[in-house]
């Protein structure tokens, strides 16, 4: 029996808050924790890449560099089911606040705003 297929789905969540909506200071475990909780109820698992992913961008508000340091989720998620993914990575952005979070929907590169900033 072959399982329904589903879309490839990263996401990177920068280790720090946002210095400028916020303090730029780590996040809680209770943070990380909801979010594997939510992936695991919502899409049944997650996986987390080892290590942390370093990037740097030009903050489109700033205009200046950001460098992060990120850690990197992989979902499956059915296509009928991404647009709960996009839903659930605004929450994420209100939670770890961030102004955007790097999504890759089998390849396709979006960035999902944070609710305020969407």
């Amino acid at each position: 029996m072959v399982r329904e297929l589903g879309l490839e789905c990263t996401f990177l969540i920068p280790i720090r808050r946002d210095a400028d909506l916020s303090d730029g200071r780590l996040h809680s475990t209770t943070a990380w924790n909801w979010l594997s909780e939510e992936l695991y109820e919502q899409f049944g698992g997650r996986t987390v890449a080892p290590g942390l992913y370093e990037g740097v961008y030009k903050d489109p508000e700033t205009r200046q560099a950001v460098r992060d340091k990120c850690r990197k989720f992989t979902v499956a998620v059915k296509r009928r089911e991404v647009g709960r993914i996009r839903r659930l990575l605004a929450e994420a952005c209100d939670r770890f606040r961030q102004k955007c979070i790097y999504l890759s929907v089998a390849g396709r590169v979006e960035f999902i705003e944070a609710r305020e900033h969407g």
